[in-house]
């Protein structure tokens, strides 16, 4: 199958083979599916199948040609990838750079802080390029990733593009949140869905990749079953976390005295970065969920070496208000993409363990 490398999403893969062989490419896709299952790497793989010299019988790029190695190197003409830039920083005179859009009230950048969103000047600079013809390869690939970090504004400045793309031009849009993206911009791709895989099935394929069978099992459960979080997860330092993140939900629920620390407990979700809040939200959301199934008996649990534990707090929270606390949590790190303070959403997450009441979708 086309893209050995990639473990899992046979669907995808096979639905991109048959594009590729039919060599009647749609100009714009959407690769979509939840953030760690590996599509933006997959997008990269079909980028440089789409400008290799020397494909195999499967369509899949040689690896070795000039342009493979190009374009994993991230310096082929015709392999243009648009994703989030590092925040303005404070510079020496004590202004800030300011060349695109980081909110109204953005503070000076930590270093290796990302912008929160794509700006349009990179949309405006991509259609530029996607007025001309390939430099070197069959066709210009432009990669989106992630997709979903554009404001409308953004968006819509692409919608240009996506109506009247160039005959050689694919654009390809890489997003967890497919639907923060417009109708209009949705409607014009060939949509490509990724998903997570078994935590079981993931775990033996793991193991065929040379990962002991303890260790692919921990990784195939704190990375809920998404291979390409399974592969780069610093496993010691994530166990670490999941358990320091069980102790205080354990704390909260179990006890009303623990909410007196509740803004040290969300200070440690929110980390040091985006990346770490990101994780954080994921491992509070893994936690918990393993508790809604634990009582109401509704499935072997993902986290089973502490096993113990998480029945003990899905007793203390119930199946129901624990499927309730996971459904807030996906809403809350939905509301990460705008400039909200992290540490009080964390605080409102927590305090919903605490007893709290849930807020409810509007």
């Amino acid at each position: 199958m086309i893209f050995p490398a990639v473990l899992g999403h046979e669907r995808a893969r096979t639905i991109l083979a048959r594009v590729i062989a039919s060599d009647r490419l749609p100009h714009a896709f959407l690769f979509h599916g939840p953030e760690g299952v590996g599509k933006g790497f997959i997008a990269r793989l079909f980028a440089t199948s789409l400008i290799c010299t020397q494909p195999g019988t499967d369509g899949a790029g040689c690896g070795t040609c000039p342009a493979c190695r190009k374009a994993a190197n991230g310096n082929h003409p015709d392999v243009l990838v648009v994703t989030r830039l590092p925040k303005k920083e404070k510079r020496a005179d004590g202004d800030l750079d300011d060349d695109g859009d980081d909110g109204d009230d953005a503070a000076p950048a930590k270093a290796g802080e990302l912008r929160p969103f794509i700006v349009i000047q990179q949309i405006r600079e991509l259609n530029h390029h996607a007025t001309y013809a390939p430099r070197e390869g069959r066709r210009r690939v432009f990669i989106v990733d992630p997709a979903d970090r554009m404001h409308a504004e953004s968006q819509n400045a692409l919608l240009k593009t996506l109506e009247e793309p160039g005959s050689r031009t694919v654009i390809v849009l890489v997003a967890s949140r497919p639907h923060v993206l417009l109708p209009t911009v949705r409607s014009r791709c060939f949509q490509v869905g990724f998903g997570a895989m078994s935590p079981h099935v993931l775990a033996r394929g793991l193991q065929d990749r040379g990962f002991e069978a303890s260790e692919a099992r921990a990784r195939a459960a704190l990375a809920e079953g998404r291979p390409g979080r399974a592969i780069s997860l610093d496993l010691p330092a994530l166990a670490a976390r999941r358990d320091q993140t069980l102790a205080a939900l354990e704390a909260l629920a179990g006890s009303p005295r623990a909410a007196s620390e509740l803004g040290a407990f969300a200070e440690k979700i929110v980390g040091e970065s985006e990346a770490d809040l990101l994780e954080g939200i994921d491992l509070l959301m893994a936690v918990v969920r393993d508790a809604a199934r634990a009582a109401s008996g509704g499935g072997a649990i993902l986290h089973g070496d502490v096993a113990p534990r998480i029945d003990q707090l899905g007793r203390a929270l119930g199946a129901e208000r624990a499927a309730a606390i996971v459904a807030l949590a996906d809403r809350l790190r939905g509301d990460l993409r705008l400039n909200l303070n992290k540490t009080l959403l964390c605080e409102a997450l927590l305090a919903s363990v605490a007893g709290a009441p849930i807020p409810v979708s509007s």
